[in-house]
């Protein structure tokens, strides 16, 4: 068995995988070797990670007698969320085609949080799926049936990880897939600025440099999705929550952004999750109860029914969310704000000048999200006033470049 592996941290990768894997250097310093979670697993947990994978051992046994092994030439490990799967896209179309065209057997690992974008866009490949993150121990028990099943049944001949952060299902997997070779990395939080992509796709990049598999130019591996319509009505859509609390923006600065934009003339869409539609609307009453109306219309919906206000809005604001990212893949103008958790690793990234992405630079930036403060100053401290601005100067943007907002929806 064989593995390629971006070093840095030697010893991190014999601890997680063993000897029994070949380790080489294949990219820059900055990225390395795969590591072990931060979370240690306490001893009942411990416990029950052993236990799984001694019933792998049985249940793969158990399988090759009975004829119910699957072989496949490639599986891709993708167990991500949903923003996360959509700058991943390009990679994973680049690797589909290539075992495609050898004849062989393609199958997706993905997580269950993702599937409303691949229904929207239909996945190139077979998909096998589980939860990413389950609540509850029955939750977490289906989990681990699922993926014990999975390694259990599947027997690989290049098992490619395209989740690169260190977690405890992750390095099971890695564990105890079988297959010839494997193609992994973990990646490494930096405080620094990304370049022209972020780092995630230099990740990506290097995991397909390894499999003779990658573009020249990086940006070859940013997603690009049509849709933007060529005319457009006065509607702004906000995305206002992230997956977490802790990335979101304070409800007094979207108020004076939804002030400031229906000042300009515009309707105000608040775009959510439909577990957030309680928080969008208490956020509505607070834009209503400013003085402007008509009131912020609540809006959930498919990803498809996204898509569309997307791509016929004047602007988009948001937060660093999957709003954002599909924005950008749309060429549409976009503000988003991206605090210092993981700031380079997801974005910002652009199609155009169309694309802003505001910040609030500190020294502790590439924390994590383990913020140490008294509160999250990389968000809180961004200004409504420098939203404004920006969405003025994408929206300028999007005039000289001929696509233009009819203002026929405007109050």
């Amino acid at each position: 068995m064989t593995a390629d592996w971006l070093m840095g941290n030697p010893r991190a990768a014999a601890s997680l995988l063993g000897d029994r894997h070949d380790r080489r250097s294949t990219a820059p310093h900055q990225f390395s070797a795969p590591q072990l979670s931060r979370k240690r697993a306490g001893p009942l947990n411990g416990f029950a990670w052993k236990l799984c994978g001694a019933g792998i051992v049985v249940w793969r046994l158990w399988a090759t007698l009975h004829g119910r092994r699957r072989d496949a030439d490639v599986v891709i490990y993708k167990v991500d969320r949903l923003g996360d799967w959509l700058l991943a896209g390009p990679s994973i179309e680049r690797i589909v085609a290539d075992g495609r065209a050898r004849g062989g057997t393609v199958v997706l690992w993905a997580a269950d949080e993702s599937v409303l974008l691949r229904r929207w866009r239909e996945s190139p490949s077979k998909v096998e799926s589980f939860a990413l993150e389950p609540v509850g121990a029955i939750a977490k028990m289906r989990r681990a049936w699922k993926v014990m099943r999975l390694l259990a049944t599947y027997r690989v001949r290049s098992f490619i990880c395209l989740r690169h952060a260190p977690e405890q299902i992750r390095d099971f997997v890695l564990r105890h897939v079988d297959a010839k070779e494997i193609r992994a990395l973990s990646w490494v939080i930096t405080g620094g600025a990304p370049g022209e992509v972020p780092h995630e796709i230099l990740r990506h990049r290097a995991i397909l440099k390894a499999a003779g598999l990658a573009p020249v130019d990086p940006r070859d591996l940013l997603p690009v999705l049509p849709g933007r319509t060529a005319t457009h009505g006065g509607i702004v859509v906000i995305a206002p929550f992230s997956s977490g609390i802790i990335k979101d923006w304070t409800d007094e600065s979207w108020v004076k952004v939804a002030q400031g934009m229906a000042s300009r003339g515009f309707l105000l869409e608040l775009w959510v999750g439909p577990a957030q539609l309680s928080r969008a609307g208490a956020l509505a009453d607070k834009i209503a109860a400013s003085g402007y109306f008509p009131r912020a219309s609540v809006k959930t919906g498919t990803l498809g029914e996204l898509a569309a206000a997307i791509a016929g809005c004047a602007v988009v604001l948001s937060v660093d969310t999957f709003a954002a990212h599909l924005a950008v893949a749309m060429d549409v103008p976009v503000v988003s704000l991206v605090g210092g958790g993981q700031f380079g690793d997801f974005g910002p990234w652009q199609r155009s000048a169309r694309q802003r992405w505001l910040s609030n630079p500190l020294p502790c930036f590439g924390c994590d999200w383990r913020c140490t403060r008294s509160r999250v100053e990389c968000m809180e401290d961004i200004s409504a006033e420098s939203m404004l601005r920006e969405a003025d100067e994408a929206l300028q943007c999007d005039v000289e470049r001929g696509a233009g907002a009819s203002r026929s929806n405007r109050r």
